[in-house]
């Protein structure tokens, strides 16, 4: 076993490299900004998602030979403002702000225009095996990462114009999204284009309606908030855990979208004070940790399977076990060992974190939102969670 390099060097390091490439590099959803599935017959539905599956799973990268360009997603740059904004609340670098400053300019130019209010999606087009989602189609999950670095931002250095676009987010997803009413609560598609019953975007929605709401004193946020959460509460399984979504296609467990509803769900109740979701919490929480990581740390990224070891899943246990780190005495600790395992065996010597570990190869590709911005922020938020635990 390598030495374990610790979690601050670890999170130096990547900085570097982050801010050496300029918060730009590839994506595994990208394949599409390639211009030869513009061609008859790689522009139709099977193609594409076979083309852009082998894509992001192999092991060698073949986007600078197919036109695709490096950029960021929205959402990774979301990230990555919030991470920087975690550095900058434990003390004050202009170097900090100046990177805020560029991140944030990026954001806004990738704003999605034409619906309610202020939204973000990917800016190429991707093809899942339920739908295709055209290029520039805004989606819950982007804007509600979007919406966490505003609100963060608004936290460092307050200003309205922060909260507002924020506000326009929530009209956005209250106005454009399908919103289906269900006995338990209510439910919100992916994109305004579909009618998707993925659990976890419902949970995001909830978290940011919660946090704007207990912002701006919006009581009807807060109302759609708490029915938000209500059905996502009601779907989860008896042994704790959550399927991805409720379609027959979607009855996957997995680790990181796990993470994203124990996440959403423990913001949610620190916000609103609603105490009926801790248990919810604490089960899903002792699931995740039984099933989804072995003991040494080392992240599964579904229960009966530990391949492909993905660095995205490093990054969310660590955010989800420093979250939820006054439910349990030993999920602090547990983080940490996450994170010394993610810097000893999928870190690069030149600082970036590796994608994916499948049982017979390593895909070394540097993707700079799926690893590098979740792992930034992960880092940040437990050295955060360190020095203010020990105060």
């Amino acid at each position: 076993m390598p030495p374990l390099p610790s979690v601050y060097q670890a999170e130096a390091s990547l900085r570097a490299y982050c801010e050496k490439v300029q918060h730009k590099g590839w994506d595994p959803w990208d394949a599409l900004a390639s211009p030869i599935f513009r061609i008859f017959p790689l522009n139709q539905r099977l193609p594409r998602w076979i083309g852009g599956h082998l894509i992001k799973i192999a092991p060698f990268n073949i986007r600078p030979f197919i036109g695709v360009p490096k950029d960021c997603f929205a959402k990774g740059l979301a990230l990555y403002i919030s991470g920087y904004c975690l550095r900058e609340k434990r003390k004050h670098d202009p170097h900090n702000l100046q990177m805020i400053d560029r991140l944030f300019q990026r954001l806004k130019e990738k704003l999605i225009t034409g619906y309610s209010g202020a939204c973000w999606g990917t800016n190429v087009a991707y093809q899942t095996r339920a739908f295709f989602v055209p290029s520039n189609t805004p989606s819950a999950v982007h804007t509600a990462f979007a919406v966490d670095a505003l609100l963060d931002l608004h936290e460092i250095q307050p200003d309205d114009s922060y909260l507002k676009l924020a506000d326009g987010a929530c009209q956005f997803v209250l106005q454009d999204l399908t919103i289906t009413q269900l006995t338990e609560g209510i439910r919100f598609s992916y994109t305004p284009q579909d009618n998707s019953k993925v659990i976890n975007v419902t949970a995001l929605v909830a978290r940011m309606l919660a946090r704007t709401g207990a912002l701006t004193g919006n009581t009807l946020y807060l109302k759609r908030s708490q029915e938000a959460a209500r059905y996502v509460i009601s779907r989860q399984s008896e042994d704790g855990s959550w399927p991805y979504g409720e379609d027959p296609m979607h009855q996957w467990i997995d680790n990181y979208h796990t993470g994203f509803v124990l996440d959403a769900l423990e913001d949610y109740s620190t916000l609103t004070g609603d105490e009926e979701v801790v248990e919810t919490i604490e089960k899903g929480a002792e699931f995740y940790r039984q099933n989804l990581f072995l003991e040494d740390g080392t992240p599964k990224f579904l229960p009966t399977s530990t391949y492909p070891i993905d660095g995205h899943c490093i990054a969310q246990g660590i955010l989800t076990f420093t979250r939820l780190r006054h439910r349990q005495p030993d999920y602090i600790e547990f983080a940490q060992k996450i994170a010394r395992w993610g810097a000893a065996y999928f870190q690069h010597q030149s600082g970036y974190f590796y994608f994916q570990r499948r049982s017979i190869w390593l895909n070394k590709i540097p993707h700079i939102r799926w690893v590098q911005a979740w792992m930034f922020l992960a880092l940040n938020r437990l050295i955060d969670a360190l020095k203010s635990d020990s105060r």
